[in-house]
């Protein structure tokens, strides 16, 4: 190899080399550049994740509520404001709307909510109930006097809506326009007569200021919610009776106007661990 050739070939490896160093300035070039950004970046895609994460469990409304069979939410009509008129389109209330206002899921709002819907739904035929248009009477305790208030938008300052504990597990539902009245109820059988005794007993030593042991609120509760779970999966005309009543005339007043609230009696006994529940995966 001559000299000439010698001074190109380096001259050719040095034009190399200043390319390769230019490539490498040009990585960490683009490299600071990214970090710079990054932080930038990372504060909107946080709401992103954040936003594609599940909700937290809500443990007043069990899995075995929402996955019910039967459970379907009602259409009604109310009216605009204050001085409003009547809506033009209906809104859906839910089981778990009704449950979150009363505070609680139990086996008497269940059965309130099964039966009311089947009432309702016989006086309102088209599938829209206007609750500006039904009065009821109802027995006064927690779960009935409230699911009956809710469902049907009646109300004891207005006359509308009547306590009257003769009623029992059920209720009396009159459409106004047309008096139309229907008496609902659960057929005989549906409820367990065990919980009803086992109500009754733990109810009664509350009453007399005796202590109820944790076990025994467990058993019922997880009966109760047994019960619940397969009152939802039912056919609704299976498990309640709708009565027409004929020329009915609807009460001026209460007759059980004021009682102690008796949901809350328990409020203090301690927990058992781990609290008893029921298998949402169960079939009903």
């Amino acid at each position: 190899m001559n000299a000439r050739t010698k001074v190109a070939s380096l001259d050719c490896e040095g034009h190399r080399t200043a390319q390769n160093a230019c490539r490498c300035t040009g990585r960490r070039r683009f490299l600071v550049r990214l970090a710079a950004l990054c932080p930038i970046a990372v504060p909107f895609a946080a709401p992103v994740r954040l936003a594609a994460q599940p909700a937290p469990d809500e443990d007043f409304y069990p899995a075995w509520a929402a996955q019910a069979r039967y459970l379907q939410p009602l259409s009604v009509l109310d009216t605009d404001s204050a001085l409003g008129r009547r809506n033009l389109h209906a809104k859906s209330i839910t089981l778990k709307d009704m449950a979150r206002m009363h505070g609680h899921l139990c086996d008497g709002l269940v059965t309130a909510w099964v039966e009311l819907g089947a009432a309702l739904r016989d006086l309102f035929p088209d599938g829209v109930v206007d609750r500006t248009d039904v009065r009821t009477v109802s027995k006064n305790a927690p779960c009935w006097a409230d699911a009956g208030a809710w469902m049907t938008g009646a109300r004891v300052n207005q006359g509308t809506m009547v306590l009257d504990n003769s009623i029992g597990d059920g209720f009396v539902i009159q459409r106004i326009s047309t008096g139309k009245t229907v008496r609902v109820s659960l057929r005989p059988g549906v409820y367990p007569a065990q919980l009803t005794t086992l109500e009754k007993s733990i109810r009664a030593r509350r009453a007399r200021g005796e202590a109820v042991a944790p076990a025994e609120i467990d058993r019922f509760e997880s009966g109760a919610n047994e019960y619940s779970r397969r009152l939802l999966n039912t056919p609704p005309d299976e498990a309640v009776r709708v009565e027409r009543l004929a020329e009915y005339h609807f009460p001026d007043h209460s007759q059980n106007p004021l009682a102690a609230r008796s949901d809350i009696i328990d409020r203090d006994v301690p927990r058992s661990s781990p609290p008893a529940r029921v298998d949402p995966q169960r079939q009903p």
